[in-house]
């Protein structure tokens, strides 16, 4: 958004009695999360009208921009209607910046939403691997298996029972 050509684009706004209409720039309104931010005055007899300011927000596009120029020449607020294109641009200098929604940490439904994801990532990563097993997956087996006495004398166990096999295979053979 060229910021320089909107405002020299809404300072040459003329009203329906062709005066130019007062354009006055400020750094912030206090809704930065809606810029640009266009304030709209009503002019005397639009305030004698019962108009009140107009508040407009995201005013990022040259139509919208056309879309109030329009409506000033037509008269303002208090005299014109607001233009259907910038209905959904009113807001007020008292607007919220909308919260980003948390996912709850410690429900049974961000708890299934967790597993679902991490399987579908572990899916992702078997079929781009073409299923084969990668050293992560290796380790990540063995970091899951329990480190107790009992896993080490069964794998000790085991391999006392391989070797006296070889032994016992060398002392036949001779």
């Amino acid at each position: 958004m060229d910021h320089k050509a909107q405002l020299a684009r809404l300072s040459a706004i003329e009203d329906h009695s062709g005066r130019s209409v007062p354009v006055r720039t400020s750094k912030c309104l206090g809704i930065c999360f809606q810029a640009n931010v266009v304030v709209v005055q009503p002019s005397q007899a639009g305030r004698a009208a019962g108009g009140r300011p107009v508040w407009l927000g995201e005013i990022t596009e040259d139509g919208l921009v056309e879309a109030i120029d329009d409506w000033i020449f037509r008269g303002g607020p208090g005299i014109a209607p607001l233009p259907a294109a910038l209905t959904g641009h009113v807001t007020s200098k008292d607007a919220k910046k909308p919260k980003k929604r948390k996912k709850p940490k410690h429900s049974k439904t961000a708890k299934k939403e967790r597993r679902k994801e991490k399987r579908e990532k572990d899916a992702a990563r078997s079929d781009r691997d073409g299923g084969k097993k990668t050293k992560k997956d290796k380790k990540d087996k063995k970091a899951g298996r329990p480190k107790d006495g009992k896993a080490k004398k069964a794998k000790k166990a085991k391999k006392d029972k391989k070797d006296k096999k070889a032994r016992a295979g060398k002392a036949g053979g001779d």
